[in-house]
């Protein structure tokens, strides 16, 4: 009896400190699909003024692997469907790639998928080139608007859309897998971008929290916080910012391609911005601002 019950030990000690290669396994030729919705609830006082904005986006996206040279995946990101919903005390805009052309944003959302945005990728999910230059041609094709404004709505776009920006914005969901073989309750760390007011760097911790027959359950943690003395350019104004706040988030992983069947991730950014004094801005103006954004894939 009690050979068995160590033999059932032992199996048991073997099963838990299994060893997991989490790695990608696409196919070229296939397509791996992900649609995200990210809810961003913002509340904001401005100079004793309190506002609360609520922004929705939602993406329904394809990865098309079109080739697979030494190891690394030639893909094709396709966006198929793309819509941004705000809420505020101003009332509420729809912004919808297949909405009515009557809505000019609407042309700009359509224009922004009609190409594909081409990255290159390793089997950890790394982001080694990213090509999004077909997609930043004809934005404002077709459009109805004053040229000025035109020209101002263009600038935003192109800025909001900068290559280094949105490429690790993709890092931030691909590059979440460990580059060694773990064993369930293994941690593992990753640098993440977090782009808000400004672009900031911040350590996230990983964990594999068990394993199905088909599938990782990986959870993650991090704090944000900006540097200290942070300042960025706000629409020509200098500003100075502090932001930090916890992130959570839980992924489950196909044990077969490595790839992201569902996921829930919670940001949180709270702390105050000083525009300061200017040709433009007579008088300093503090803004204090909590955000709290959920991201959502399936």
């Amino acid at each position: 009896m009690k050979k068995y019950l160590f033999f059932i030990a032992i199996l048991f000690s073997i099963v838990a400190t299994a060893q997991h290669e989490i790695v990608y396994n696409l196919e070229k030729g296939k397509s791996y699909p992900q649609n995200q919705m990210v809810t961003s609830e913002q509340q904001q006082v401005v100079n004793g003024m309190p506002q609360e904005i609520t922004t929705i986006i939602t993406t329904e996206t394809d990865y098309m692997v079109t080739d697979i040279k030494d190891g690394i995946y030639y893909i094709d990101i396709v966006i198929k469907k793309m819509s941004s919903e705000t809420k505020s005390p101003m009332g509420t805009e729809l912004i919808s790639s297949d909405g009515p052309a009557s809505n000019s944003m609407n042309t700009i959302f359509k224009n922004m998928i009609k190409q594909p945005i081409k990255i290159t990728m390793n089997k950890h999910g790394e982001i080694l080139s990213f090509d999004n230059s077909s997609q930043m041609e004809g934005l404002t094709d077709d459009v109805e608007m004053p040229q000025m404004q035109l020209l101002q709505v263009e600038a935003a776009l192109k800025k909001e859309m900068d290559a280094e920006k949105q490429s690790s914005n993709y890092q931030q969901l691909t590059a979440i897998l460990p580059k060694e073989k773990v064993a369930v309750g293994d941690s593992w760390f990753q640098t993440i971008t977090v782009n808000s007011i400004a672009s900031f760097e911040a350590s996230s911790s990983f964990q594999l929290e068990s394993v199905s027959e088909d599938s990782y359950m990986i959870s993650s943690t991090a704090i944000l916080k900006t540097p200290d003395n942070s300042s960025t350019n706000l629409n020509g104004m200098e500003a100075n910012y502090s932001l930090s706040g916890p992130s959570s988030g839980t992924y489950t992983i196909d044990k077969e391609t490595g790839w992201i069947t569902n996921a829930s991730i919670k940001q949180e950014l709270d702390g105050n911005i000083v525009i300061k004094k200017s040709d433009t801005m007579p008088q300093e103006m503090k803004m204090t601002m909590k955000t709290q954004t959920i991201t959502i894939i399936e």
